[in-house]
């Protein structure tokens, strides 16, 4: 019984959401890319170094905490902000094309109700809902995530104010109230924007 309860508790994140992690250091640090491979423990430089499925998944602590982690370590010398930037970077690459018209076109609302579904179809088990919303702010409240990590967290802030800024809001600004990672009860993220 114990193992069942112990493989049900792993966390998994979708490939779609790892990709961007090995793209991001061969990008911003290409000449530093093997030694942050190397750094990296063996499960986690296995998936880092080979192809990534975008529909798999994977072990969340492996396949993005850890690497997230050791990006903040090694080239920010701060783990928060190689975490935001990283997730800049992935909302930079998600919002090509279609997905970057549909947002300049979208309603505050919709965006901010899309990215809280968002949440449950990249990271699993996990919830993220709106819990406070008005013509001019939003509260995203991550209300269940098992394997909690200020590198998850800041991640996901990343995203979050990218994708923002890239709508057509005014004044869009988004900050993180509470953070399950650094030990509260649940992550907030404080979205507001000018009507």
């Amino acid at each position: 019984m114990k193992n069942v309860i112990e493989n049900y508790c792993v966390m998994e994140v979708k490939g779609i959401a790892v990709k961007p992690i090995p793209k991001f250091v061969q990008e911003k640090f290409p000449e530093q890319y093997h030694a942050w491979l190397k750094r990296l423990p063996e499960e986690s430089a296995k998936i880092m170094g080979n192809f990534i499925s975008l529909s798999k998944w994977y072990s969340l602590k492996n396949a993005l905490t850890i690497p997230t982690r050791l990006i903040g370590e090694m080239f920010y010398d701060d783990i928060e902000q190689g975490a935001f930037e990283l997730g800049v970077y992935s909302s930079q690459l998600a919002l090509k094309g279609i997905y970057k018209i549909l947002v300049k076109v979208s309603s505050p609302s919709f965006i901010v109700s899309r990215a809280s579904g968002l949440m449950e179809s990249y990271y699993r088990p996990a919830i993220m809902s709106v819990t406070e919303k008005s013509d001019q702010h939003a509260v995203l409240t991550i209300i269940d995530f098992p394997e909690p990590d200020i590198a998850v967290d800041y991640r996901i802030y990343g995203w979050i104010k990218n994708t923002m800024e890239s709508s057509n809001f005014n004044l869009p600004k988004v900050s993180i109230r509470k953070s399950m990672g650094k030990g509260d009860l649940v992550t907030e993220f404080f979205v507001t924007w000018v009507d």
